[in-house]
């Protein structure tokens, strides 16, 4: 049930009733957080009395409600609404009071499930490249329900070129609201959202473009993000369970010898540091690819800048860090060992990195070294691309887990291209560098069971297998250092085993035949 002691701000007095046919056209959200959302819709017509309904309860019963707002041609009538007080770990329906009325319809009716806090397992979507919200892929995801969409760029392929916000408004409207099942996912699947060129000012485009300004101005308007830190750029952060995640912007800054500006590597910095500090894995978004080179779109293009944060993040003792990234079409993944740009490329840290593109175009290789399973790029623009990212958290190991999923041309049926699961223990520490790092030791697996070597006998030993899905299908123990693990009665697939022993861990990867 909703916390009670909550208050929200209401408009004093009586609202202005709009027109009878105002009504809502289109809705998403974003912001989500465990006791907070934010629905933005648009309206038909100018209207000066809307407000949200959100509610636990399947009859309505026991509404919350936002703080009436407007909707005004200035801001292309899209009205931003947002509540918070909800309860944590709940799933939440929502709806709209337009002039006084309720509109009850499905149409007009968004889901979301809050996370809770603290130590939390989740999954959600992550991918770009988006040329037609028409294409099943979109039925793809949903039928995933993941928690929410990570959307790295290229939301739409608009290219809006113009110095004129409505062409920036109008690709939202025409190429993301109106296209179902695009539409129908982002009713039901909260959004965090930062942009890339197509979407942001056209093909190649970056800070010098003549629709910068605009750009952000649509973006603000219709897209439910998190707290801004600038008013242009749309780098921005939040965090989920016990993963910080970082979006940072390489667009709207980005000049000939400069990925981001001086005042966004800082901020970056800075995040980074909090997440380290505060015992939290950190999931960076950056919408151009990071383990290349010689290409004029990517990190690859900046190896100096790329080359001074590496070194950064090693004087820094950022550890419990990996990226997800777009813009290339192709599902790549790297365990890390491809990506240290140290000055000495002597990081002791892997950062895993999964490359996911393209929601439905063409494929592109654009660079890089991937270990875990090559770049697969698409074969035609009718096939459909995404990863999904697991996170399993038991309180002590927070476990990743990266799918590349392909649609089977146009059908919504999906097939597994690569997978590779890591573990990380995030400890908040108080002094800079003390964090400790668990030991690890061998473990394979060979003829039906898990062989272990290199810890001693007496202290439990503990297994959990997790099947390609990211799901837990067995768990089991010893107190032997000495006899194999036996397992039994699992299907033919691919499979993570999480083997422990105190604060010693192992990670193996292996197949059934």
């Amino acid at each position: 049930m909703f916390r009670r002691a909550c208050v929200f701000l209401f408009v004093i007095g009586i609202p202005l009733a709009g027109t009878a046919q105002d009504s809502v056209l289109h809705h998403w959200s974003g912001a989500l957080s465990p006791i907070h959302i934010r629905v933005n819709a648009m309206l038909s017509g100018a209207c000066d009395s809307v407000r949200l309904l959100v509610d636990d309860d399947a009859q309505w019963g026991s509404p919350l409600y936002s703080a009436y707002a407007s909707a005004d041609t200035a801001f292309d009538l899209m009205v931003p609404l947002s509540t918070a007080g909800l309860e944590p770990n709940t799933s939440y329906a929502y709806r709209f009071e337009v002039a006084g009325v309720v509109d009850t319809s499905a149409l007009h009716t968004g889901h979301f499930r809050t996370p809770a806090e603290g130590a939390y397992s989740f999954q959600f979507i992550t991918g770009s490249c988006n040329t037609t919200g028409d294409h099943p892929v979109w039925t793809s995801m949903q039928a995933l329900d993941p928690l929410f969409f990570l959307s790295t760029g290229d939301l739409h392929y608009a290219d809006p070129t113009s110095a004129n916000v409505y062409e920036h408004r109008d690709a939202y409207v025409h190429l993301v609201y109106e296209k179902a099942p695009m539409s129908d996912f982002l009713r039901g699947v909260p959004l965090a959202h930062v942009w890339d060129d197509h979407d942001f000012c056209g093909n190649g485009s970056y800070g010098n473009a003549i629709g910068r300004t605009v750009a952000a101005q649509a973006f603000r308007e219709h897209v439910p993000h998190y707290a801004l830190a600038d008013s242009t750029a749309v780098y921005q952060a939040f965090t989920i369970g016990r993963v910080r995640f970082i979006l940072t912007d390489l667009r709207s800054e980005k000049d000939s010898s400069n990925m981001m500006s001086d005042a966004q590597r800082a901020w970056l910095h800075s995040e980074l540091l909090q997440a380290r500090d505060s015992g939290l894995v950190t999931c960076w978004a950056t919408p151009l690819s990071w383990n290349s080179s010689g290409f004029p779109e990517n990190w690859g293009s900046q190896p100096a800048e790329r080359t001074a944060l590496s070194d950064w993040l090693l004087a820094n003792h950022i550890d419990d860090l990996f990226m997800v990234s777009g813009d290339a079409h192709m599902l790549a993944i790297d365990d890390g060992a491809n990506g240290d740009f140290s000055s000495e490329h002597n990081s002791p840290y892997r950062y895993p990195i999964l490359q996911a593109a393209a929601i439905n175009r063409i494929g592109s290789y654009k660079g890089g070294s991937y270990n875990q399973g090559g770049y697969f790029p698409n074969p035609t623009a009718g096939y459909g691309q995404f990863g999904q990212v697991i996170v399993d958290d038991d309180g002590t190991d927070v476990c990743v887990t990266f799918n590349g999923w392909r649609t089977d041309s146009m059908d919504t049926a999906l097939t597994l291209i690569n997978s590779y699961t890591f573990c990380r223990a995030p400890q908040s520490v108080d002094t800079f560098g003390t964090k400790p790092l668990a030991a690890a030791f061998d473990a394979w697996y060979a003829e039906g069971a898990l062989i272990i070597h290199g810890i001693p006998t007496g202290p439990q030993v503990d297994a959990r297998i997790i099947d390609a899905t990211g799901r837990e299908v067995l768990a089991i123990s010893t107190r032997s250092a000495d006899e194999p693990m036996p397992i039994h009665g699992l299907r033919s697939g691919t499979y993570v085993a999480i083997v422990r022993q105190e604060d010693k861990r192992a990670i193996v990867r292996f197949v059934i035949d």
